[in-house]
């Protein structure tokens, strides 16, 4: 607030000073430039004492009075500016005018348009354009367009007429710029014609591309190009890369991100080349880099390491929590389970927790719960956590679902919580969202569902009707059923299904299971046919009755959950199972299976036969004899 008023103080003597060395009759002097002087120092004086609609008048006021003062330098500054007829000192007044208007200290419409030495300025403009060089011309215009000058008027088409017939001869960066603004402003023929002009221009002579800026301004115009010139673009970028400083190459990478334009050795060149970085970027850069990283599903583990190492020692000088936010909400977007940078965020937050904003709590929730991680300090965090974000607090029920979902995913969620999200009317209310969402909210639920009954003994509250999610089926990505089929395909030279294995089982707790079997007490497989009840397999969980009695297992027997993991059933950085296979894993242990795991960096796709058989013979016997 200090600050404010001193910049304020300033202003007032640099106007008054302006008014007594004025030699015009428009000029205002001694009182009228020292009025506002003594009313803004008392209004600083007294600011304080004052309640909140009395401050807001005063600021009000005060703003009137700066506007004034602001008016009353127009005369003067316009007279100045054509008084020589000076070309130089028409565009230094266009300038400061643009500034004013920029800064919203003046009204264009209002205050500027309507003075007749405005028309004067804009006529010794006018008539010097052929004798205006393109950087003087493309200021001109950049700020007739700030003022909001007309695009149909004489000044602005005679300028942009002037910059179409010279763009053949400026410079590259100086045709970028005038591409730039000519794409903000297509409201005649003659700014489309120009702006394509532009564009032919800049293709024909993409090899003088030299500079990071120059790459940032063409890809944030992508759109506008042509394939084959955007392929050229990236040869570019990959060329220049290593000539680049860290912060230049982090600009890249995030209008890269902007865009989504997923130039994967473009990508790799960036990324390689910032990682070799001796140097530091700002806390702020950084969460632009890893929000572009995370748009770009491009989730390099040595540049993230980069990253977490240049970004934890600064993290005591962060003060927007929005900022942690963002990097909390991308690293669970990744799955990127770095302790260290974990740690120091959760214990920012911990610190800071009466300024953060109730999203920056739910992104550390959800994050620590979608890479599996308790930082050291959970007791203290969550209990921050939990007394702020609360079922009344969180306006959207898909938000604290979120919440409880995560909160019993880490093992901090009560019965309070849990009971919450299975009222029967939260359910009704929850699952009316839009389709692309409705299977990840009944899997939640679901989830929570399994926890009360599984994993919380002692609660007693309402719990979900399994009749209504009949219809809850987890669908897998491309890669992700092929390796499965795989698997499965391996498996069935051990157990020859239907008869010995129960595979593709969507259970009742929100967990699919790739494959169920059992063992007797000499690791020899049964017939699951037989024992069918003592499963959990769709049909049983989800309440229809078997049509044949089936018995219970014989002593010694085992029943076992095969789970195929895939790549991203693991975190990045750190090779951990997210928090929901996490949880998986443990509901199924609860419900007596023995869970033989398969993760891929193990499985060998291109495998003999035999070799991927007996891999898979000693993965179950290890299960039997571990667990």
């Amino acid at each position: 607030m200090l600050q404010m008023w001193r910049v304020v103080w300033v202003r007032c003597l640099k106007t008054s000073k302006v008014h007594r060395s004025s030699q015009t009759t428009t000029s205002v002097r001694t009182l009228e430039g020292e009025a506002p002087l003594a009313y803004f120092c008392t209004s600083a004086y007294t600011y304080k004492q004052q309640d909140p609609a009395v401050k807001q008048q005063e600021q009000q006021d005060i703003q009137v009075q700066e506007h004034d003062v602001y008016v009353q330098q127009i005369p003067g500054l316009l007279q100045d500016a054509i008084i020589t007829n000076s070309l130089t000192s028409a565009y230094k007044g266009l300038s400061m005018l643009s500034d004013w208007v920029s800064s919203k200290k003046l009204d264009f419409k209002k205050d500027v348009e309507s003075d007749e030495h405005f028309d004067k300025l804009i006529g010794v403009i006018d008539r010097g354009v052929t004798r205006s060089s393109p950087a003087a011309l493309l200021s001109a215009l950049r700020n007739l367009m700030t003022l909001g000058v007309d695009s149909h008027s004489h000044v602005v088409q005679s300028i942009e007429l002037q910059l179409q017939w010279n763009l053949r001869k400026m410079s590259f960066p100086l045709l970028l710029s005038v591409m730039a603004l000519q794409a903000e402003h297509q409201d005649t023929d003659l700014q489309k014609k120009v702006f394509k002009d532009c564009i032919e221009s800049i293709q024909r002579r993409w090899v003088e591309v030299r500079a990071a800026s120059e790459l940032e301004t063409l890809y944030s115009h992508h759109d506008h190009f042509s394939p084959e010139f955007l392929g050229q673009l990236d040869d570019r970028t990959t060329e220049l890369a290593n000539s680049m400083t860290y912060a230049e190459l982090a600009k890249v990478l995030c209008v890269l991100g902007v865009i989504k334009r997923r130039a994967t050795p473009v990508i790799r060149s960036l990324a390689f080349h910032m990682a070799k970085q001796s140097d530091r970027v700002s806390p702020k850069q950084l969460g632009n880099v890893l929000f572009a990283m995370n748009s770009l599903s491009f989730p390099d583990p040595v540049l993230l390491e980069k990253i977490a190492g240049d970004l934890i020692p600064q993290l005591e000088q962060v003060e927007k929590p929005k900022l942690v936010g963002t990097i909390l909400f991308c690293m669970g977007q990744m799955r990127w389970r770095h302790k260290q940078l974990l740690e120091a965020l959760s214990e920012w937050t911990e610190k800071n927790a009466s300024a953060c904003p109730l999203a920056s709590l739910s992104a550390l929730t959800m994050t620590l719960a979608i890479v599996g991680y308790e930082p050291s300090n959970s007791h203290a965090l969550f209990s921050v956590i939990t007394s702020r974000l609360t079922q009344t607090s969180l306006t959207k029920k898909t938000n604290w679902l979120d919440v409880v979902w995560a909160l019993s995913v880490l093992g901090k969620v009560t019965n309070e919580h849990i009971a919450s999200v299975l009222d029967p009317s939260f359910v009704s209310d929850v699952t009316r969202v839009e389709q692309h969402l409705s299977l990840g909210v009944r899997l939640k639920l679901l989830n929570v569902n399994a926890v009360s009954q599984l994993i919380l003994p002692s609660y007693r509250g309402p719990q979900l009707n399994l009749s209504d999610f009949k219809d809850v089926i987890v669908t897998t990505g491309r890669d992700d059923l092929k390796f499965s089929k795989q698997v499965l395909m391996m498996l069935h030279n051990l157990l020859p299904p239907p008869k010995y294995i129960h595979q593709c089982i969507q259970m009742s707790t929100g967990v699919y299971v790739d494959a169920q079997f059992a063992t007797d007490k000499n690791a020899k497989p049964l017939p699951v046919q037989d024992y069918s009840s003592v499963f959990s397999s769709k049909l049983s969980e989800f309440g229809t009755e078997e049509s044949t009695v089936s018995k219970e297992l014989p002593e010694g027997a085992t029943k076992l959950a095969l789970m195929v993991w895939n790549y991203r059933d693991y975190t990045v950085g750190d090779r951990e199972l997210t928090g929901i296979n996490k949880l998986a894993v443990e509901l199924l242990k609860k419900q007596g299976y023995k869970v033989v795991q398969i993760p891929f960096y193990e499985y060998d796709m291109k495998g003999k036969t035999l070799k991927t058989v007996q891999y898979l013979e000693r993965k179950i016997k290890e299960t039997l004899c571990v667990y």
